[in-house]
């Protein structure tokens, strides 16, 4: 059985319970799997790649795919279907029944490429931006086009504030699917915002005076650089404009998910980056879907994220943004809120596995439960390596040759999913998110909220607020103004509002009668003003009215954490402890997923705000479980914990005992590491574009410094073997700690024919008793393809063959290989042994 080890934790496997059923994960049904966006270059695809790529994807633990159509690759012309013709129907329509087939689902992007768009869009159904002409506002075309858009799926982009033009867009799809199977396909997505420019569409002044009760021409001066109007006329006026925007935008993606829903498909929305209230945008599809672009910079050891080689997530580390669509989720009653994930986590094929997971877990404790790899590219067998790719992703292809070591992520990814879908969300706090606020400002125009360019939330009073209550251990959701409208009293155990200057007067009225049905209400400022321009007069003297009332003033707290304390909301102790971490609830307890982010490691008692009386520690990276050392403290309970820098575990606490399970078996050193002494032999098995000579090496060391110049070049998998005595064995050794050391970039593990996998950060394993003598142990490691593709471009090899961008740099530059240094490959080590013996907790 495979076992890792990165806390030095020794578990052994839990006997039968005294409950319905042995400790065990949650069931994995297919949505809990890992799913990946499927680009489809010129849907230039085939019945036998089909189903190739897709049993190799089932191999390797993918769940689904969502397939978008994209540009195509030279040379391929004669293969391309059209979107949606007869011959791109029944490719798709055999896709779906393979995937069925398979137990895999299956997605589909409304259109090609992104935004919504194409051939069938008319010029008055364009995306059209705002101007000022003789004193009075219209619109003129963007002149934006579908971006990497597929044969048959070029043209203008769509008007996405137009429901009609939204219909018209649709009906070549109603026409596609009149006859599609039902239950096939699961849902259909709509990308991120991503319309440039769009500030107007030509319903745009009789909706601005429906919602605002006054002529937007009247004031189009506010428009004008410099306008003539004061900064707070300008900032009102725009205020009601980008509300105007948000509505209609709003009804645009109601609109697509009432036909998604008409024809059989659920709807996947990825809100940000859209003018609009972002909150009640994700809340209304059934998936909303945030994204993760770039690396985060974490004090990981060994996590590398070198300037060149990485755009760093303006996010904090907590992740901010992304608990936007989590919240949504939590708030609207949704089951699932997905990402799109690895987006340009480092440069094109330089994209490892261990690099991988801190991304992932920041999407877990920020309440993300459905991960989508961005992405696997379709490409036919007869394709010369690399086979077809597209320009930002992370590469997740058959011909990568990390792709079978990938099934250690995806298993880890499909158990704790596993365990993220289960119960339900436990956060005690609504953030309110004052949008009204954030869109009265008198500077520019339409104004869009994206993932990457967050200032809008980061900097602001909300955003600070959200890292007070994370940094003091509230977990919470942010709420908006429409969906407070419907909080249930019992939904939380606060509110808290950040410091704004305008609110609208309705929702200062909803939050005054929460307060008076029992919801504590905390302010860090109380507002100064309603937003907007229309009847301001009367909106004001509403407020005042409403400020005037004791129970609003009394609200004002000026630390909302020590309020919230005072309060007796719970508070984890994990955030100050250098952990991230989520939970949620379950009738029977509380199951929490923590994550060591910080360099030190994580050894003692780490209390919780939940009572538990028994509780079961579950490593999503092998699957291990065993029954944790608990103890009571005050109100809640405290657990043992050891984990390394990197390294994820579940808790998932009881409030009653009776579980028989094993004790998990706490280890630490019994004596000091010795290192493996050689030689050691290396072999190559298989990868390209030649396999290297043997070598024997005194100790492991980066194969691209041998003296066979093929190795510089080679992408692939070597083994390196070594047949050792075992070190002096100290007493109460129970197991030792195999460290590998530094890994480029994954391993496989053989110890006297025991199989173990070590793909991630720390790499290190616990294995079991040696032989006195004669110990032989195998380990299997398997690079990046960089050096490969530095050789291809060396040599200027032609192989960057795609349509469009064609292969863009990490900073959208030309991409030149040739560049590169080679890559250190293989087992860089030092690999040594540590002795280990139990560990009984103080209590």
């Amino acid at each position: 059985m495979m076992r890792s080890l990165f806390a030095w934790v020794l578990v052994l496997m839990s006997a039968p319970a005294a409950l319905a059923a042995d400790p065990q994960w949650p069931g994995q049904p297919l949505v809990t799997r890992p799913w990946v966006r499927w680009w489809w270059p010129g849907s230039a695809v085939d019945p036998a790649g089909i189903t190739a790529q897709l049993e190799s994807m089932k191999a390797i633990g993918i769940g689904g795919v969502e397939v978008t159509p994209i540009y195509g690759a030279r040379g391929a012309e004669a293969r391309y279907r059209p979107f949606l013709s007869k011959e791109w129907m029944d490719a798709f329509t055999f896709a779906a029944r393979e995937a069925q087939r398979l137990g895999l689902g299956i997605d589909m992007a409304t259109g090609t490429g992104w935004p919504f768009g194409g051939p069938g869009v008319a010029a008055a159904d364009g995306s059209m931006k705002l101007v000022l002409v003789d004193g009075r506002l219209t619109g003129v075309p963007t002149g934006m086009k579908v971006k990497r858009a597929a044969p048959g799926g070029e043209g203008r982009v769509l008007d996405p504030y137009s429901v009609n033009a939204l219909s018209r867009y649709l009906e070549p799809f109603s026409a596609a699917f009149a006859g599609f199977p039902r239950d096939t396909v699961r849902a259909q997505f709509h990308d991120s915002f991503e319309y440039y420019d769009a500030g107007w569409t030509p319903a745009l002044p009789a909706a601005f005076r429906d919602l605002n009760g006054y002529d937007i021409q009247d004031y189009a001066a506010a428009f004008a650089e410099p306008s003539p109007l004061d900064a707070d006329t300008v900032s009102r006026v725009k205020g009601d404009y980008r509300r105007t925007l948000a509505k209609l935008h709003l009804d645009y993606v109601r609109s697509w998910v009432s036909w998604s829903h008409a024809h059989g498909f659920h709807a996947r929305n990825q809100a940000h980056g859209a003018p609009g209230n972002l909150l009640d945008l994700y809340a209304a599809a059934d998936i909303p879907e945030t994204e993760s672009f770039g690396a985060t910079l974490l004090p990981i050891p060994g996590l590398r994220t070198a300037p060149d080689d990485v755009n760093v997530d303006p996010d904090p580390p907590v992740n901010l943004v992304g608990r936007f669509a989590s919240s949504a989720m939590h708030v609207a009653g949704r089951s699932r809120a997905s990402s799109e994930t690895l987006t340009w986590l480092r440069e094109n094929f330089r994209e490892s596995p261990s690099a991988a997971k801190p991304q992932i877990d920041r999407l877990f404790t920020a309440g993300i439960n459905h991960v989508i790899y961005h992405g696997t590219t379709y490409s036919p067998p007869d394709a010369p390596w690399p086979g077809w790719f597209f320009y930002a992703a992370s590469q997740l292809k058959p011909e990568n040759p990390l792709w079978s070591e990938l099934r250690g992520l995806n298993d880890y990814v499909a158990r704790a999913q596993a365990m993220l879908t289960a119960g339900r969300a436990d956060n005690d706090v609504l953030l309110y998110w004052p949008f009204d606020d954030l869109v009265d400002d008198a500077a520019g125009g339409m104004r869009q909220l994206g993932v990457h360019q967050n200032e809008w939330l980061r900097d602001s009073s909300t955003g600070q607020l959200a890292l007070a209550l994370l940094d003091a251990g509230f977990a919470f959701d942010f709420v908006s103004d429409a969906q407070l409208a419907s909080v249930a009293p019992s939904a939380c155990r606060a509110i808290v509002v950040p410091a704004a200057r305008r609110i609208d007067v309705r929702t200062l009225a909803t939050l005054r009668d929460l307060r008076s049905k029992g919801v504590p209400v905390l302010f860090a400022a109380l507002p100064e003003d309603v937003p907007g321009l229309g009847a301001l007069a009367a909106r004001r003297a509403a407020l005042r009215e409403l400020l005037a009332e004791p129970a609003l003033r009394d609200s004002v707290a000026a630390d909302i954490p020590v309020a919230l304390a005072k309060l007796g909301v719970r508070r984890e102790t994990a955030s100050a402890r250098g952990l991230h971490w989520i939970r949620r609830a379950r009738d029977d307890g509380a199951d929490y997923f923590l994550v060591n982010v910080s360099a030190p490691r994580f050894d003692g008692w780490l209390e919780l705000a939940t009572p538990a009386k028994q509780g079961l520690l579950l490593d999503p990276l092998d699957g291990a479980i065993g029954r944790a050392a608990l103890r009571r403290d005050g109100r809640g309970a405290a657990v043992y914990l050891q984990l390394e820098p990197g390294q994820s575990m579940f808790v998932r606490t009881f409030t009653r005992a009776g579980a028989r399970a094993r004790p998990w078996r706490y280890v630490t050193p019994a004596g000091a590491g010795a290192p493996i002494v050689g030689p050691w032999q290396l072999t190559f098995l298989a990868g390209g574009p030649e396999l290297p000579a043997p070598a024997t090496l005194p100790s492991p060391a980066d194969w691209t410094t041998l003296d066979d110049p093929r190795t510089q070049s080679f992408s692939g998998t070597a083994r390196y073997r070594v047949t050792f005595d075992a070190p002096a064995t100290p007493a109460r050794t129970t197991a030792w700690l195999l460290d590998l050391g530094d890994v480029r970039e994954a391993a496989r593990v053989r110890l006297n024919g025991s199989e173990y996998a070590a793909w991630s950060l720390p790499f290190r394993l616990r294995v079991g008793a040696l032989r006195p003598t004669g110990n032989v142990l195998e380990v299997d490691v398997t690079n990046l393809p960089a050096n490969r593709i530095r050789d291809l471009d060396r040599r200027k090899v032609d192989w960057k063959i795609m349509g469009d961008i064609n292969l863009a740099s990490l900073k959208y530059q030309a991409f030149d290989a040739s560049r590169w240094s080679v890559e250190p490959s293989g087992l860089l080590g030092p690999v040594t042994l540590t002795p280990l013996r139990g560990l009984a907790p103080a209590r």
